[in-house]
């Protein structure tokens, strides 16, 4: 069975519309507003539909330095249980480049130390989440943020450490690093720490330093301005709400950057930019996008919440609804056709048992006849078939294996006690072996007791898992056969059987079918059930038995050796008597 799990419910939104959604890029080759930029690698896409608006060497290898951290802070969002825990600080490395400049011993929980990352850029603090999340060893998170990256689309990206310093290996393209900031700027906490513009960490018995760490994205903070269309304009812009700035000599100046203005979300994509041009170009690509764009929402997910009805299955209803709405991104003076677009649901992924979360199927888009979009399905609860609620109620049908593994852990720790017995007693004076055999005895005794309480237990739970086994018999033929037969008969599931039974079988009424044929099933069913029970209860019964039999032989044997080891022995004054 395969069932695919959203890892969090927190980037539902984002991460299912880059897993799944199908949009036409658009290249501006002779755009006048961008005569002007000088950034070497660009991309401008509208954040609701994923639609690549503007792009210039999007696809081309390039060094992300520290907006690297944007993914590594999504992963370790993804890796968390517990936000609140706290992570202590030791054996730290020398991490270059800007720090948090932690201190062995200091304690900081994951969300404050995700602030420091994102806020500050802080490389020490990126090598200790990477070494917590990893288990100890950083390349564990650094592969995991690898097959992340793959599963939401970044296809030509490689990570090869958790902050973005410089190394060949360590790379990706404008396209892939606007595609995973879109997919974690969907996580509500990332969301919340990138749109701060400082964070303060008091002394604490956990924290040694005060610290005061102010946003690296001037978009914030700056209160400098810049020359932009020709006049002085503030580089704080306030439509700005994150998310990560970047800096190496390989690199060069980087800024991934969002803003929202009349209700249009747009992300921008700078790398390699001179400096002095990082967000005056940055900021053109958003306000071209502003000015030149709208984003119409075709299909809202709030009225697409649904229910898939499942045979033999308790509930017999799953509920869904889509990941997200499917918006579509068009120039500003194009007439959108809503009626052009229509929906289908497909539920290739409902496979039973189903939890709340998982994917079951796509509601595929399509406008006319062209497929554009395919945006998965949520289950909104948990669904089990009927024979998987009837293994739970019976004990054996879970236990078996691990009682199984019990009894020979037993055995194994048996035999290694009746070793050690065996050797402390050629070693002991004929009153010990005695007391010890009396111990045995008294042990085998103690395991005959507790083996007929065993078996006790096993039938008290066997027959509280028959009579669950009852109760949800009783709740399927109450869900089919609640309103009675007359209601039953007016079902479109009777008409179904009624069609397919006739016209197969001339013979008996479909109706004496019907009812007859699940009615012998469960018979024959339960006489198959009681048959087991019995035959594992007096199976268990059978081995006890075995095994006590074996632990009485060994006891016999060991009383016969010791009377042969009395009667052959030679005491000291015969020896002598002999020699002399």
């Amino acid at each position: 069975m395969y069932m695919k799990k959203i890892a969090s419910k927190l980037i539902v939104l984002v991460s299912t519309i880059t897993l799944f959604s199908t949009s036409t890029i658009l290249s501006f080759a002779e755009i006048k507003e961008f005569d002007n930029l000088k950034a070497k690698y660009m991309v401008l896409m509208d954040y609701d539909s994923g639609k690549i608006l503007y792009e210039k060497n999007a696809e081309s290898k390039i060094y992300p330095a520290s907006t690297t951290k944007i993914w590594t802070a999504f992963c370790v969002i993804e890796k968390a249980k517990d936000l609140n825990e706290q992570i202590e600080i030791k054996d730290m490395p020398e991490v270059d480049g800007s720090s948090m400049y932690l201190e062995n011993g200091e304690k900081f929980t994951v969300n404050e130390l995700l602030e420091s990352l994102l806020i500050h850029s802080s490389n020490d603090v990126a090598y200790v989440l990477a070494k917590h999340f990893g288990g100890g060893n950083p390349q564990k998170f650094i592969d995991f943020m690898n097959e992340e990256a793959k599963k939401y689309g970044a296809k030509k990206t490689h990570f090869n450490n958790p902050h973005g310093l410089p190394d060949e290996n360590h790379y990706t393209t404008a396209k892939d690093m606007t595609i995973l900031s879109r997919v974690a700027y969907g996580d509500n906490l990332i969301k919340s720490i990138v749109a701060k513009k400082s964070v303060k960490f008091k002394v604490s018995n956990t924290c040694k330093v005060e610290r005061t760490l102010i946003n690296s994205n001037k978009f914030l903070t700056s209160t400098d301005s810049m020359d932009y269309k020709g006049k002085q304009t503030p580089i704080k812009y306030e439509v700005v709400d994150g998310i990560k700035t970047g800096y190496t000599d390989d690199a060069g100046n980087c800024l991934v950057s969002t803003g929202e203005k009349d209700g249009i979300r747009m992300i921008s994509s700078v790398f390699f930019a001179p400096s002095g041009n990082l967000y005056h170009d940055s900021r053109a690509l958003l306000d071209y996008g502003f000015d030149n764009f709208k984003t119409v929402t075709i299909f809202d997910k709030k009225d697409l919440v649904g229910e898939k009805n499942i045979k033999f299955a308790s509930p017999n209803k799953v509920k869904f609804s889509p990941a997200n709405s499917f918006s579509v991104t068009q120039d500003i003076n194009e007439k959108i056709n809503t009626g052009d677009y229509t929906k289908k649901f497909n539920f290739d992924k409902l496979d039973l048992p189903v939890k709340k979360g998982d994917v079951i199927g796509t509601m595929n888009i399509y406008q006319k006849t062209n497929m554009v979009s395919s945006i998965a399905l949520i289950a909104e609860n948990d669904v089990n078939s009927y024979w998987d609620i009837i293994k739970s109620k019976i004990p054996f049908l879970n236990d078996e294996n691990k009682n199984s593994s019990k009894d020979s852990s037993d055995s194994t720790n048996n035999t290694s006690a009746s070793d050690s017995s065996s050797n402390d007693k050629s070693s002991e004076s004929d009153s010990n072996k005695s007391n010890t055999d009396n111990k045995n005895e008294a042990g085998v005794v103690n395991k005959v007791v507790n083996s007929g309480k065993k078996v006790k237990s096993e039938i008290e739970n066997s027959a509280h898992g028959i009579w669950g086994m009852f109760k949800e018999i009783k709740g399927f033929f109450t869900n089919t056969f609640g309103g009675g037969f007359s209601t039953f008969e007016k079902s479109s599931f009777y008409k179904f059987l009624d069609d397919e039974i006739s016209s197969k079988i001339k013979i008996v009424p479909s109706k004496y079918v019907i009812i007859g044929v699940p009615v012998i099933v469960i018979l024959l069913f339960l006489i198959l059930i009681i048959g087991i029970l019995k035959d594992a209860i007096l199976g268990r019964l059978s081995s006890r038995k075995a095994k006590n039999d074996i632990e009485t032989s060994k006891l016999d044997d060991s009383d016969t050796n010791s009377s042969d080891n009395n009667s052959n022995s030679t005491k000291p004054e015969d020896i002598n008597s002999r020699k002399e």
